[in-house]
């Protein structure tokens, strides 16, 4: 399996972006198995398999102007594995000649405060043998500068990150283990590159050639197939959020406002960002049945990155009539968001 590099240098289009996933189970040596569900790319007997991660970024703030630089380095720290490869996954440079096209498409943009750092998704198919056909990534360069958000001006900070991202798009979920981008439970996001145990997990999972019969490898997506995405593969994202909280208390006093509120509506809204880089907002409408912190108001209006396209694991959608406790960061005259995904609880 070989993991391509592709730039981009004309004007770029975007797609949506690639899966983050949480910890596995409770014990550590469940966490330390941290294959994202079943998800893996189908080899079906192709030797080495090339997996292209494709350049979409641009320096859309000058205090971070170097994604090209980050998204080569993470690459290679991927493609490169504790003995030259992951099961035959060797890192390779390929030059994309100004096509978008990739197994997994890369991309940044100014998203606005939308709480999280990165979205990752994979699109695999139905039933038992879960293959990955395609995988994105996206990461939010509104927080390179905003006040009040240490550290995430450092490229080590925003390499962390995308190493995070690309490392979904192989199937790999979140750990708690140390020394590995996998690992989100230490803040700040400190390391920028893959562990041992990522190797041996990858090893495992594409060291041999399983063909098509939901076994390890992967493979060029969606060969005969019409649609580039597979037919009949579904989405599945997560995302890296900007906020941590060790404690319920903690985030209480972190939130603008904390209230009781009852969902009146939730409808998408529209795209955020540059083309098909866009992300989909979902409006949320909010009835307060009680303030516990915070501001004193009947209705509020929720903005959550989710839509036709998207929706995020850990965050999914607000039903009409359910009940929740939010805890609020504002970011406009009444919209806000939840501080992350731990400030929604259902009542």
């Amino acid at each position: 399996m070989k993991i391509g590099f592709m730039r981009r240098s004309t004007a770029l289009t975007v797609a949506a972006s690639l899966a983050l996933g949480m910890a596995l189970g409770i014990s550590t040596a469940a966490q330390a198995d941290h294959q994202w569900s079943s998800y893996h790319w189908e080899r079906d007997g192709i030797d080495p398999l090339i997996i292209t991660v494709a350049d979409n970024h641009v320096a859309v703030d000058a205090n971070l102007p170097e994604w090209e630089l980050i998204l080569k380095s993470v690459v290679a720290g991927w493609a490169s594995g504790a003995d030259g490869g992951y099961g035959g996954l060797h890192f390779g440079t390929i030059d994309s000649s100004g096509s978008l096209d990739g197994n997994v498409p890369s991309f940044n943009d100014n998203y606005g405060d939308t709480g999280w750092l990165g979205i990752a998704s994979i699109w695999v198919t139905r039933g038992k043998n879960k293959h990955i056909t395609r995988g994105q990534s996206k990461v939010n360069d509104f927080y390179v500068t905003l006040a009040g958000y240490d550290g995430f001006d450092q490229i080590e900070e925003w390499r962390a990150v995308l190493c995070q991202e690309i490392g979904h798009t192989l199937g790999l979920a979140h750990t708690a283990v140390d020394y590995t981008c996998m690992n989100t439970e230490d803040r700040p996001l400190r390391y920028e590159t893959p562990n041992a145990h990522d190797t041996e997990m990858l090893d495992a999972m594409y060291a041999e050639d399983h063909g098509s019969d939901g076994g390890g490898g992967g493979g060029g997506p969606c060969k005969k197939k019409k649609n580039k995405f597979c037919a009949g593969a579904i989405g599945v994202s997560r995302a890296t959020w900007a906020e941590h909280y060790d404690s319920e208390e903690a985030m209480f006093d972190a939130a603008d406002a904390v209230v009781d509120v009852t969902v009146m509506s939730s409808a998408f809204s529209g795209l955020i960002g540059r083309s098909q880089g866009a992300v989909p907002v979902t409006r949320v409408v909010l009835r307060v049945e009680d303030t516990l912190s915070g501001f004193t108001r009947p209705v509020i209006v929720l903005e959550q990155t989710r839509g036709p396209s998207l929706e995020i694991i850990d965050d999914p959608g607000y039903v009409q009539g359910d009940s929740y406790t939010l805890y609020l960061r504002q970011i406009d005259n009444n919209t806000y968001r939840t501080v992350n995904p731990s400030g929604r609880i259902r009542n």
